[in-house]
């Protein structure tokens, strides 16, 4: 980053309510538990302060990272050399009128889950399990058993990279599978969602199945990011590992799970160099046993 870290944060602090920190870690703020500092560090607590946080960061070309609730990401040991700006625990909220919800980005997926569920309102209860926020969610259309956020989504807004505000209705966002375009270089603060009115106890039923089926399949004893590799068309990517023989491989502290070989679990204080070393040999190896290239769903931040 060419500015001085210092100076970048006292700018900031000028315009922005919130924390803002140099030389910040990162790691507890992921799901994996890995990775290096931050140069500097802004969590505001106010729209406002978000878009006045990214008019400076743009004014001063500063490297940007959006961090929300951390599940899909590995951050490199070095870390970021640049602004991550947090949208995680202090962007947390939501509203219901009658059906409709509306809801901070940071909010985590699990919680606004609960919360319908409870309303008896119907729409997000197949991602129960899902981790991460809401933010995270609607950028890559997370979905399961059938159920994607796009179809309860009626409008998007936050602002661009050099601070102007977005908004969009659902019928101006092209959802796609796990990648929605729109919304890539979009800094989400909150979003309307529609809701259908359902018996709440058909639906807190149908939630604690959901979890349950994912506790028996997946690995949620060791910190990871969730699947590591898209879908393939006509694979299943967990599959297509197993069968190259690399279930419970290790290298450092991180390991292929032996439950669901999509995953990879730091088991033991593992480094970010770990991770994406399985990473590149499930790549190698799935690419020269079946042809197919694995798609990466993780976000790799910083340098590798």
């Amino acid at each position: 980053m060419n500015i001085d870290p210092i100076e970048l944060a006292a700018q900031l602090a000028d315009v922005v309510d919130g924390q803002i920190l140099t030389d910040a870690p990162l790691a507890p703020f992921t799901s994996y538990k890995i990775g290096g500092p931050t140069a500097v560090w802004v969590a505001p607590d106010t729209k406002v302060g978000v878009g006045h946080a990214l008019e400076v960061i743009n004014e001063k070309k500063a490297p940007l990272f959006i961090l929300g609730r951390g599940s899909n990401l590995l951050i490199s040991d070095q870390g970021w050399d640049g602004v991550t700006l947090y949208l995680g625990e202090n962007f947390s909220n939501w509203t219901f009128d009658h059906s409709q919800a509306k809801v901070l980005a940071g909010t985590l997926l699990m919680d606004l889950i609960r919360a319908a569920v409870k309303k008896g309102l119907s729409g997000l209860e197949l991602l129960a399990g899902i981790p991460g926020g809401v933010g995270g969610a609607l950028r890559m259309n997370a979905g399961a058993f059938g159920q994607e956020i796009e179809q309860v989504t009626v409008s998007v807004s936050g602002f661009r990279p050099d601070g102007t505000p977005f908004s969009a209705d659902r019928h101006k966002i092209n959802f796609d599978y796990r990648r929605v375009p729109e919304l890539q270089k979009v800094v989400i603060t909150s979003a309307l969602f529609q809701f259908t009115e359902a018996d709440t106890g058909t639906l807190r039923t149908r939630m604690k199945d959901i979890l349950a089926l994912r506790a028996v399949k997946q690995p949620l004893d060791y910190p990871s990011c969730g699947s590591v590799f898209k879908r393939p068309a006509g694979y299943y990517a967990g599959a297509l590992i197993e069968e190259t023989g690399l279930k419970g491989k290790r290298i450092g502290g991180a390991m292929i799970s032996r439950k669901h070989a999509g995953f990879i679990l730091n088991a033991d204080n593992a480094k970010a160099v770990d991770v994406y070393a399985l990473i590149q040999l499930i790549e190698a190896r799935v690419l020269d046993r079946f042809g197919v290239r694995l798609e990466r769903e993780v976000k790799l931040i910083g340098k590798f």
